[in-house]
């Protein structure tokens, strides 16, 4: 994935988060620490209305962080100042 396409996907998953930060007025940490500690266990009945959302904004959250990783490492690879260089003087 090319990092412009992969900045495009992150910025698409934290419009997404924040619907649901909106919604449930929680950052997606926060709510994605106490979905994984089973601290969420109450909501985990398939009829509540919520119970759906939670499972979309966890894996929202779960990608996001590995979209997150995939462009550290890319960073890692170039650094920011090499890729500026890159990007903006033509070849």
């Amino acid at each position: 994935m090319e990092l412009q396409a992969l900045i495009r996907e992150i910025h698409w998953l934290e419009w997404q988060l924040r619907a649901f930060e909106d919604k449930y007025s929680l950052l997606s940490y926060d709510f994605h620490q106490a979905f994984q500690a089973g601290e969420l266990a109450e909501f985990d009945d398939v009829d509540l209305p919520q119970f759906h959302d939670f499972l979309e904004w966890a894996g929202l959250y779960e990608i996001w962080q590995r979209r997150e990783q995939r462009y550290r490492e890319f960073l890692q690879q170039r650094s920011p100042v090499e890729h500026l260089r890159y990007t903006l003087v033509p070849v």
